[in-house]
């Protein structure tokens, strides 16, 4: 069994409804549950202006699945919750990234693990730290709390939920 950490996100429809369809859908996978869950966050966008603020959260779960079929099988709940790229950073209902397996890095053209922006997003990092703040990045030999504190300032996030969602 592998251990990886998923940011979700969303900004259409009703994204905090979605997020926790798609938490459900992943725990549903073969061989896979959800360890934990973070808060719920509402986050200003990064991209094309004019877009709705995203809810964002990252999970934990433990699974048999190899990184490429857990990314194949993520890809295939975005699809199903109307997922459509049309715009780099645009408007989503639904986008599930693996930032973590561990400190395992993986480099292959489908998937980079950590994540290439995950350590200067306070999106990911605030949630990241309800649940594993003394994660460390494998590159980078920064905890996820240190990592958090040097984002903090550059980035708006507002509590959305004080609780699990």
């Amino acid at each position: 069994m592998n251990e990886y950490l998923i940011a979700l996100g969303g900004n259409l429809g009703d994204a905090p409804a979605t997020l926790r369809r798609a938490r459900t859908a992943i725990a549903a996978l073969p061989d896979t549950s959800v360890t934990a869950s973070s808060l719920l966050y509402r986050t200003p966008p990064i991209g094309p202006p004019g877009q709705p603020d995203y809810y964002n959260a990252v999970i934990a779960v433990t699974t048999a699945l190899s990184p490429l079929s857990l990314l194949d099988a993520l890809q295939a709940i975005e699809n199903s919750h109307g997922r459509v790229r049309l715009e780099h950073w645009g408007a989503r209902t639904l986008d599930l990234d693996i930032i973590a397996m561990g400190t395992q890095i993986i480099e292959q053209p489908r998937l980079i693990v950590p994540h290439p922006y995950m350590h200067c997003r306070q999106f990911v990092l605030r949630p990241l730290c309800d649940i594993q703040p003394q994660w460390h990045h494998p590159l980078l030999g920064k905890s996820a709390t240190s990592l958090l504190a040097t984002v903090e300032q550059d980035e708006g996030v507002a509590l959305t939920m004080g609780e699990i969602w």
